[in-house]
């Protein structure tokens, strides 16, 4: 890292700390902390959830896949992208979510099933949740150490300190603050401008690392692969273990069923301004994910060459040894892109990445900081207050629970350190809670006869299978040592590894859970839920875009449904949508010819290295640029409405997430209000508004 690097890396960093220190004055409220006064657009939505999404660890999660399978997995997604995008069309449980107005998903859950089960639920998306964020810091810190060639300890005066927990520490200190100053509103704003920022960073990166290592090459190290492990075909990539179409389509699977049960960005989920936004900005958000995974997947694949072609032998000499001496084996592949990189990218450019990865650090640890410190806070410890407390106490308690959430993850990264791959320890950990928070969301939101004792039975059911799964999957040496004996007498040898891998696991534990639910609700139910009243709808509507009736789950993903959109969309809204949706079953269609055409007769190397030419590599930059105009234009209009939004509205200290009966406090009358809660809530002075916001 040369000057130039270290000003590219301080620089844009200062800047966006300045603009998300700005927004502490316009938070108000509880609910501005926590949903961002449920003011934010599409666009606003788009980037800072798309960026929180790509953080540092997410990075380094896609870098282990593309390692593995290259190009393969890439060709399956797009078989399996418009099946999301439908689903994301649909605002399939987004958009009745944000109808409920519940700012926390154990809010909901409270009015839907009961109190009790919301703090079951709170604890265990809590204790889920942190098993699942505590080796962020961890990998965030080996990242900078092998990327910046760090020694493994520093001298700070006379003590010696290790550099994995000072990084640690530093970061932590820094993502705690951003917090803590201004809850979502904050976040979401720094995080909708380094998603901007990155993205135009993604573009410089592709075109340069493009630049040193050639098409050609790229082809000459990827057709390289033994058979039943090649890199560019997927019709060649049977013996490739943990990624491969198995794993894409139980991806696919759980990522539908945990719509919003995984509580990582929680926040996110009730900060737009309306349910349409909410669901636009879930479609569009899904857009910018597939444009920065092709830049990813073009960054990785030019470091892969660089590190393996002939023609770089003598710069892949000390890229090797790099590697070799990481000392734990296990890590290998989480360090082996890094490193590569390092020795890749050139005097600037190696700044720039360094920042956009450390701009992806914050924004994905401010998110997970803020969604399991709040949902600790309001989904366990506020359901147990029998009186409530001022906006005041409340955003401190809530600070608080974040600053605790960050040391949790300090030491669990300093005593653990994952065996298998980033991927599959966070969907199995996440299993744990979305087993049975998937099927009691779907059911709470669509199904009328979905009941409490259903729900129960299946985050039960859910997490004990999820449990196992993770204790047999990341002490199986230990265990299988254990049984050794009793098995050896019955003839068996256990192998060395559990049979199957945590995706297996966390996959048996969602369908699990869904059965258990779909049973016993038709076991025990006796009385339809009113839907209606708990989505604000028909008669109980209380917003502009509501009072629309609710249409049964199969009438609503039937495709001429879909396509027809609703009375919120309009005509930009139906080009966009439509176009996004038509070009995915473009990619869909061309997938499935090819499919169809290499079953009866394979392609050769040159047909590959073409195809992955324009789908990989023209196309998607094609597609980045355009978007990066597009998004940038939409995120800059939305951030200015969002200041002005928070700076004109009016707030109502009832707002917090308290549950009166089956609905929120906030949706009685002030009278009924005072009548139901054991304390009158304290109101937040302000000065006089000219605009209201729902």
């Amino acid at each position: 890292m040369q000057l130039i690097d270290w000003l590219l890396v301080i620089v844009p960093l200062v800047a966006v700390f300045i603009v998300a220190f700005s927004t502490r004055r316009y938070v108000k409220s509880v609910a501005d902390f926590l949903s961002g006064g449920r003011c934010a657009g599409r666009y606003l939505l788009a980037n800072a959830r798309g960026e929180s999404d790509s953080g540092l660890s997410n990075t380094s999660a896609m870098f282990e896949k593309i390692l593995i399978s290259g190009f393969v997995l890439s060709f399956w997604d797009k078989l399996f992208y418009p099946v999301i995008l439908l689903f994301g069309i649909a605002g399939f449980v987004i958009y009745r979510f944000r109808e409920t107005r519940a700012m926390t998903l154990g809010q909901f859950l409270e009015m839907r099933y009961s109190r009790p089960f919301r703090l079951y639920m709170g604890m265990l998306a809590f204790v889920s949740g942190i098993l699942n964020y505590g080796i962020f810091p961890g990998i965030s810190a080996r990242f900078f150490i092998y990327f910046l060639d760090l020694p493994q300890t520093v001298h700070l005066g006379p003590v010696m300190i290790s550099t994995f927990s000072l990084i640690m520490f530093t970061y932590l200190s820094f993502a705690v603050f951003m917090v803590v100053v201004g809850g979502q509103a904050s976040t979401m704003i720094a995080d909708c401008i380094e998603g901007i920022f990155s993205h135009l960073v993604y573009i410089v990166l592709a075109i340069v690392v493009f630049y040193i290592v050639s098409w050609s090459q790229i082809v000459d190290v990827m057709k390289a692969s033994p058979p039943g492990f090649s890199r560019m075909n997927p019709f060649d990539a049977s013996k490739v273990s943990d990624f491969n179409v198995w794993f894409v389509l139980m991806t696919v699977f759980i990522r539908l069923y945990s719509t919003n049960a995984m509580q990582n960005k929680q926040g996110f989920s009730s900060a737009a301004r309306t349910a349409h936004e909410s669901r636009m900005g879930g479609i569009l958000g899904e857009w910018r994910g597939q444009a920065r995974a092709l830049m990813l997947l073009l960054l990785c694949i030019c470091a892969i060459t660089y590190m393996n072609h002939p023609a770089f032998s003598q710069q892949a000499v000390p890229i090797h040894q790099a590697i070799d001496s990481v000392p734990d084996q296990s890590l290998h592949a989480q360090m082996t892109v890094p490193i590569a990189l390092r020795y890749l990218l050139p005097v600037g450019m190696r700044g720039l990445f360094c920042s956009i990865m450390i701009m992806g650090l914050f924004a994905g640890d401010t998110g997970h900081l803020h969604s399991w410190g709040s949902i600790f806070i309001q989904d366990v410890v506020l359901p147990l207050r029998k009186k409530a407390i001022s906006p005041a106490q409340h955003i401190w308690i809530l600070r608080l629970a974040v600053t605790g959430v960050a040391a949790f993850a300090f030491f669990f990264s300093t005593v653990f350190t994952p065996t298998e791959f980033i991927n599959l320890w966070w969907n199995l950990t996440g299993s744990m809670f979305t087993a049975g928070a998937g099927a009691a969301i779907i059911g709470g939101l669509y199904w009328r006869k979905g009941t409490a004792p259903a729900a129960w039975a299946a985050a039960i059911t859910g997490s004990v299978f999820a449990v196992l799964g993770i204790v047999l999957t990341s002490f199986w040496p230990g265990i299988s040592s254990l049984l050794a004996p009793a098995a050896s007498h019955l003839g068996l040898t256990l192998p060395a590894k559990f049979w199957i891998n945590q995706q297996a696991c966390a996959f048996l534990a969602v369908v699990i859970g869904a059965l258990v639910y779909m049973i016993t609700s038709l076991l025990t139910n006796r009385q339809p839920f009113n839907l209606d009243k708990m989505l604000h709808r028909g008669p109980y509507a209380i917003e502009a875009d509501g009072g629309q009736p609710v249409i049964p789950l199969r009438e609503r993903f039937r495709l001429g449904n879909i396509l027809k959109f609703d009375h919120n969309f309009t005509r930009l809204d139906k080009i966009t949508a439509g176009g996004i949706f038509w070009w995915a079953m473009a990619m869909l269609a061309l997938n499935v010819f090819i499919t169809i055409w290499n079953i009866f007769s394979p392609w050769p190397v040159a047909w590959w290295a073409n195809y992955w030419m324009w789908t990989a590599v023209v196309v998607p930059c094609i597609i980045a640029v355009i978007t990066l105009i597009w998004f940038g234009i939409g995120g800059t209009i939305d951030m200015r409405e969002f200041f002005y939004a928070l700076r004109t509205m009016k707030r109502d200290a009832r707002d917090d997430g308290r549950v009166a009966g089956e609905h929120n406090l906030i949706d009685e009358s002030p009278a009924a209000a005072r009548a139901t809660a054991a304390e009158p809530a304290v109101p937040v002075k302000l000065t006089p508004a000219t605009t209201s916001t729902p």
